[in-house]
């Protein structure tokens, strides 16, 4: 967990309090669909980690809006690798793309509303010293960007932050989870998966397994002869 601390900062439960009655001001949500108690007491992240009092907060409120549902019984998430989610919202084709990020960011992703041309998603790998995981956007091209804090990006688009760019006082929480989660780099262009040197390894598996064959049978030539 990063060992920075944010004090002074809106974070957490209130920063979602504050969001929330800005959403209810805005319209943003309109017809709230609130996860019940005992389903929250039971839920767990995809690496069995409690969820943080400020996704508490919010799906106390609501679950709709950020597209989530959960069993009664049974509640849990639905990750996935960032190379799954890379297919399912920029097609199969553009896995290649974000090979460097697919091999950095291993761990599950848990998928967010897009928008427009910005896919987020929820990333299950380090948290911060408010046990908040980053949010990491990706675009077409390779593009990955953000690692900002979950409680944070649920208020640049519920309104209780400024929408847009991070302000610049949540900055350093985005630089030591990129630090934490990555190789510190909050915003980059990956770079694609060799599919040159995966066909060569391929090929060369091919030749090996050929040899073998071609041993096995002199060996079985010179059985018969004997």
């Amino acid at each position: 967990m990063a060992s920075k601390k944010s004090d002074g900062l809106a974070r957490g439960a209130a920063l979602i309090k504050k969001s929330i009655e800005a959403a209810k001001a805005s319209g943003a949500i309109d017809s709230p669909e609130a996860v019940p108690a005992g389903v929250l007491k039971k839920l767990r992240l995809p690496n069995d980690e409690k969820i943080s009092p400020a996704m508490k907060e919010l799906l106390t409120f609501d679950a709709s809006w950020i597209g989530w549902s959960f069993d009664d019984e049974e509640p849990e998430f639905e990750p996935m690798s960032l190379e799954e989610f890379v297919e399912e919202e920029l097609g199969e084709e553009a896995a290649a793309a974000f090979g460097e990020a697919a091999e950095m960011l291993g761990e599950d992703c848990i998928p967010l509303p897009s928008d427009g041309e910005a896919h987020s998603f929820l990333y299950i790998g380090a948290a911060d010293d408010r046990g908040e995981y980053p949010v990491i956007t990706l675009e077409a091209g390779g593009k990955v960007s953000g690692f900002v804090p979950f409680d944070v990006w649920v208020a640049q688009r519920l309104g209780g932050l400024e929408k847009g760019e991070l302000p610049a006082a949540y900055q350093a929480v985005a630089q030591t989870l990129a630090e934490e989660n990555g190789d510190g780099r909050v915003n980059f262009i990956s770079e694609a998966r060799d599919g040159a040197d995966k066909d060569e390894d391929e090929d060369e598996d091919d030749e090996e397994g050929d040899d073998e064959d071609e041993d096995g049978d002199d060996e079985e030539e010179e059985e018969d002869e004997e």
